[in-house]
């Protein structure tokens, strides 16, 4: 039987090599996973406080929109002839953005956590495409309504979410193309902690890109609502 320099057969140094190369790969997916100095907390801390504050802005909407219809003083939370943009539109939009998360992630669990570089790559340039296509969708959205701006407490719910997300939107937009642009170059492959953190907000913006369109375009115009 034939042996290497360690004195062990080439059979088992093969085993053993094998077993190292599959030990150092999970070991670097899990290391990008972890937080390993202060910078990294203050990041995802930065990041966790971003998403607090946000919630609690659009929970105030959300309670608004609420309260009026309830109240609903003189047949103003819905006055006759108010209505919703396309509801195709609405859904475009949606599906832009949820979309655009769920490429987001494949790039960073796909990409970041397994070193597979060109995934990452191609997972944020997808999503970077996406929120550009729900960005435009939003302006003309806003644009174009479809109703007066003095059309009762529906509409001013609206313009407020609608309007306040699409300026979020457009800034996380531009940073995305940004981390896009980083992730081609080459420049999370020492730490990935800022697609971690922007992951967590962009999951953040995706699920209140669902919210509103449920708000707005589906629980108003239930039966019972009138």
């Amino acid at each position: 039987m034939s042996t290497d320099a360690t004195g062990l057969p080439s059979e088992g140094a093969a085993a053993v090599s094998r077993g190292l190369d599959v030990a150092a790969t999970t070991a670097a997916g899990a290391g990008a996973r972890s937080i390993r100095n202060l910078d990294d907390r203050l990041t995802l801390l930065l990041s966790r406080m971003t998403i607090a504050s946000l919630s609690f802005f659009f929970a105030c909407f959300y309670f608004a929109q609420v309260y009026l219809q309830i109240v609903n003083e003189n047949g103003m939370w819905l006055p006759a002839g108010i209505t919703h943009p396309s509801t195709a539109l609405g859904i475009a939009e949606v599906a832009c953005i949820i979309v655009a998360g769920l490429a987001y992630f494949w790039g960073q669990w796909g990409g970041l956590y397994q070193r597979n570089y060109e995934r990452l790559t191609a997972g944020l340039s997808l999503a970077a495409l996406l929120s550009v296509a729900a960005v435009i969708l939003h302006i003309g959205e806003l644009h174009n309504p479809g109703f007066y701006l003095k059309g009762g407490g529906y509409v001013s719910v609206f313009i407020a979410l609608e309007g306040t997300f699409t300026i979020l939107l457009f800034i996380s937009t531009i940073v995305l193309l940004g981390m896009a642009n980083r992730a081609r170059l080459g420049l999370f492959r020492q730490s990935g902690i800022a697609v971690e953190a922007f992951g967590e907000y962009f999951g953040f913006l995706s699920a209140i890109a669902l919210m509103n369109f449920l708000a707005l375009y589906v629980q108003p115009f239930f039966p019972s609502a009138g």
